[in-house]
């Protein structure tokens, strides 16, 4: 999992007008059990309010606990909650202004999507510099644990494709509200619109197969990015001609009841 100087990803949002609103990745499967959500609008949005940021972050730090590469980096439950909470924080203020934050709604936050337009990620160092208190918190309660995620992100960024692509980064969604197909399929379609690939990597091989369902190719085949820690596949897809959007307005569509399959709710990947 990409994380800034264990990494993020982005640019500065009104210098991408290409693209409409949107973005991001995914990594865990829901119970099957998981009811269906009944009225549901997804936004993107460029700014939180601080409870909205810190309701966003408890719902992704909550979606990645069961993250591999967080439990190696951070073996005890209770500092890997921590840790993980700054990761998102961080995470989110760089992508809040350089790439695309996408927020389901149902009566409440419900899903959280996070991805940045090509050639974003990862972070340049005046972004990663911006974010270095973040990350020095972390190095001095868990040193171990930042240079775990720093070597597993670097070993992705040497076999991160060279060519142009969107890059899919988190996806969480609140257990049983069924928003991360939704989230999911709303930054392929911006990617098909405007004609650009997408790369994702995964530490779940679950979710290998349910990539594969919507379009995507294997690159790397489970590779180890560190030591003794999980293995990563790594994916494309290629842009598909763009169905007609059915919204009422390509900025702000809202989404009506579906049972859109496959579910990708729950959760998704990295932090910054």
């Amino acid at each position: 999992m990409p994380l800034a100087p264990a990494a993020a990803v982005g640019y500065l949002a009104p210098t991408t007008g290409a693209f409409p609103a949107m973005h991001q990745e995914v990594e865990r499967v829901p119970s099957p059990c998981e009811p269906r959500t009944s009225r549901l609008e997804v936004r993107r949005v460029t700014a939180l309010s601080a409870a909205e940021l810190e309701e966003a972050v408890l719902l992704l730090t909550a979606a990645f606990d069961g993250s591999p590469l967080f439990q190696l980096a951070f073996p005890q439950q209770a500092t890997r909650r921590k840790m993980v909470q700054i990761l998102f924080t961080a995470t989110l203020k760089d992508a809040l202004r350089f790439g695309r934050v996408e927020i389901a709604y149902n009566g409440r936050l419900a899903g959280v999507l996070v991805w940045y337009p090509p050639a974003l990620y990862p972070l340049s160092l005046p972004r990663t510099l911006r974010l270095l208190p973040d990350y020095l918190r972390i190095a001095v309660a868990t040193p171990a644990g930042i240079i775990k995620l720093f070597r597993a992100h670097m070993t992705l960024n040497r076999v991160r494709p060279s060519e142009p692509h969107c890059h899919g980064y988190f996806l969480g969604g609140r257990p049983g509200e069924q928003v991360g197909s939704i989230l999911g399929r709303r930054v392929l379609h911006i990617a098909d619109e405007v004609g650009h690939p997408i790369y994702l990597e995964t530490q779940d091989r679950r979710t290998v197969s349910l990539y594969m369902r919507l379009g995507f190719t294997m690159l790397q085949d489970g590779i180890e990015t560190v030591p003794g820690g999980p293995l990563t596949w790594t994916m494309w897809r290629e842009p598909r001609l763009a169905e007609p959007r059915l919204a009422e307005s390509p900025l702000e569509p809202r989404l009506a009841e579906s049972p859109l399959e496959p579910r990708l709710a729950s959760s998704a990947r990295h932090a910054a």
